[in-house]
């Protein structure tokens, strides 16, 4: 049962997620975590899990996307391109930019596009271009581009706006036993957390709620919800997700240059 209030932040667990989905060739499944079966529309988060030699059918979007890989590696497809992504890595999918994701031995892999994407793994979904290899960009969880101390001390933004991620981004935060973000807000963005590691507390502070999490539970908040999470249970908690689109208020309170990266990236 998803825990939370309507409008507010809710905590969504797997018996929430929806059904499998037709999208893996071989073994393995897909479920929507969050999208649009959950209300939401600025981000999806779908969990899926390749085995041996399985990988999805062909996907595409008018809009961006994001993945992290778990455990295991995948072998990201483009044109005639296949890139090895290991355990801790993203993969960046611009729009218009036809792939699969495939796995040799076994992987788990979370993430989709932002925002959600009605005809997710359809035939024939997206743009009727394809921008091929160039359409993909690799990071890794150990090589961020910005660290943003009010959300922890170990919160790190990989995929984000600096990188030309606009729409679909994905941060890495780790807290620490009784470590808390500072109580915050986006005033256009849907916050994603999706939790790797840990137990702990989801505050809703706008509708004075605090909801407990663990383990492959997701986090959503819409946008203009007052928001904290907190490791208050004696664990370390890791999670990835974030706003999307970039929140580009909370980039500027922290010192960043969103007009140069704008006009450097030519971002909209």
């Amino acid at each position: 049962m998803v825990k939370g209030t309507e409008g507010g932040l809710r905590v969504i667990t797997e018996q929430d997620w929806g059904p499998a989905l037709p999208v893996i060739e071989g073994l393995g499944w897909c479920r929507e975590v969050v999208g649009a079966g959950m209300g939401c529309s600025l981000r999806s988060l779908y969990h899926l899990r390749l085995e041996s030699l399985s990988r999805t059918v062909p996907l595409c979007h008018s809009d961006e996307a994001v993945y992290y890989v778990v455990d295991g590696s995948i072998e990201v497809l483009a044109g005639a391109a296949a890139t090895n992504v290991v355990a801790g890595g993203m993969v960046h999918i611009a729009p218009g930019t036809r792939y699969a994701l495939s796995s040799v031995g076994s992987a788990t892999i979370v993430g989709g596009p932002a925002p959600c994407d009605e005809q997710f793994g359809m035939a024939g979904a997206g743009p009727e271009t394809d921008r091929g290899p160039e359409g993909l960009s690799f990071y890794h969880r150990d090589e961020p581009g910005l660290m943003v101390p009010f959300i922890s001390a170990d919160a790190r933004l990989v995929v984000w706006y600096g990188a030309g991620a606009v729409s679909a981004n994905m941060n890495y935060v780790v807290l620490e036993p009784g470590e808390r973000n500072t109580e915050h807000v986006h005033a256009y963005s849907e916050d994603t957390i999706f939790i790797l590691e840990g137990r702990g507390t989801a505050e809703d502070v706008t509708n004075g709620v605090r909801i407990p999490f663990g383990p492959g539970d997701a986090v959503t908040i819409p946008p203009g919800v007052w928001h904290a999470v907190a490791a208050d249970l004696g664990e370390r908690v890791v999670s990835v997700g974030g706003p999307c689109p970039a929140d580009l208020d909370m980039l500027r309170a922290v010192g960043v240059d969103v007009d140069e990266i704008a006009t450097r990236l030519a971002l909209a």
